[in-house]
């Protein structure tokens, strides 16, 4: 498999209505969220689309901008999720992970985490209340541990980590990944 994506400046430049295209948001015209982030070594896109409850990302290669990787993350949060491509800086793709494996054997897989923060309230996958809409300051972050990585009071199956942000710091929530319990919830105080 072969790719010929290039990261397009100019069509950036276009789009966010300025030369200046580090750092930018914009909306498209289907209001997919799209922010361009450049750096010393590779240009990156990062994509979030109306109801998606994902993130999808390209990183080109700085010195011929061609795509050298492309994935999701699971929403507010740095969990991959589905296939992810990497390219060699020619575009062939060199290598192919479905990151979608590490939760085969769960009873709480990302979707089933949207679900348990629907019953919550603290989001609508109908109306896309609660839908990723910013790249930064996120009312959430959500962590996934898998088996084995974190002995919890004696717990070491896979787990969920959510966080979600109040007036007063965070309330926080650990999911047992495997049978589905809540094993724990509390609140971390912000001191000024």
């Amino acid at each position: 498999m072969k790719t010929n994506d290039r990261f397009d400046y100019e069509y950036y430049k276009k789009k966010i209505g300025k030369d200046k295209i580090d750092n930018q948001v914009y909306k498209e015209s289907d209001s997919t969220l799209v922010q361009i982030l450049i750096s010393h070594d590779e240009n990156s896109v990062y994509m979030i689309e109306p109801m998606s409850f994902v993130m999808y990302i390209r990183n080109y290669y700085k010195h011929n901008n061609r795509l050298k990787r492309e994935g999701h993350f699971f929403l507010y949060s740095s969990v991959r999720v589905g296939t992810w491509r990497e390219y060699d800086d020619k575009g062939n793709l060199i290598k192919e992970t479905d990151e979608n494996a590490k939760f085969k054997n769960l009873a709480m897989k990302p979707k089933d985490v949207i679900l348990w923060m629907q019953r919550q309230g603290w989001i609508n996958i109908v109306t896309g209340e609660g839908q990723q809409t910013t790249f930064s300051n996120t009312p959430f972050d959500i962590y996934f541990v898998p088996r084995n990585k974190n002995n919890f009071k004696g717990n070491t199956h896979a787990k969920w980590y959510i966080m979600k942000s109040e007036m007063y710091g965070t309330e926080d929530f650990i999911l047992d990944a495997e049978t589905r319990e809540l094993i724990h919830h509390g609140k971390t105080l912000s001191i000024e």
